[in-house]
Parts: structure tokens; sequence; C-alpha cells
């Protein structure tokens, strides 16, 4: 399952050279996720080498006590 509105960017294909064309606002609030925490952690540190400013990795979505869209 996913968190509802959430946008799928997959942790391998972030790189550090260009930016996710799903992303285009470098300002805007971006909350990262993905099963366990790692990936989530990782994709954090690349988009803020990309020069995106306010995002926050919150961890795995197997700590999620809200609803789930499956």
């Amino acid at each position: 399952g996913h968190i509802r509105d959430a946008i799928l960017i997959p942790n391998e294909t972030i790189t550090t050279s260009e930016r996710p064309d799903l992303l285009s606002d470098t300002n805007a609030t971006i909350l990262v996720y993905c099963r366990s925490g790692n990936r989530s952690a990782q994709a954090a540190r690349k988009l803020v080498s990309l020069g995106y400013v306010n995002v926050y990795d919150f961890g795995g979505i197997n700590t999620w006590p809200y609803e789930l869209v499956n």
C-alpha cells in the first residue's frame, strides 16, 4: 500500500545529477518514505544534494499508523 496522493519516485531512479521531473519545485515540502526506512534516507539525501530545501524523511511505511491505499 501507499499513502493517499503519494507520488512514486523509486530511490533507484533518483540521480545526483538530474532533478526528478515530478518534483519541479525545489521549495516544496517533500515527505519521503519507503517500506522500512533505509531507501527513504538515501532518497532524502539525494534530493537535498539536488537543491531541494524542505525534504523530510519519515522512515518506513511499516510504522505508518494511518490508512493506506492498496
